[in-house]
């Protein structure tokens, strides 16, 4: 099963990100996501639990905003 790890601190707002999310989740495709910004909040990331999240699966997924051209700081945690 693909995991989507879902980087954008304002993701409500998003249009792009919204739109590809609403896509994959009425997909016929088994996708778990993972809203790191709903689950980290104040950056308390328990990097062990992260880990084994990531180490589950076959197939990671990253979003995040694309007009930053890299990954938000919670990501890079």
């Amino acid at each position: 099963m693909p995991l989507m790890i879902l980087a954008h601190p304002n993701f409500e707002q998003s249009i792009a990100n919204r739109k590809i999310v609403e896509e994959l989740k009425n997909s016929n495709i088994d996708l778990e996501l993972r809203n790191i910004y709903q689950l980290n909040q104040n950056y308390n990331i328990d990097a062990n639990s992260e880990q084994e999240e990531l180490l589950r699966h076959d197939l990671i997924i990253l979003q995040y905003p694309m007009y930053w051209f890299n990954m938000p700081a919670i990501s890079k945690i």
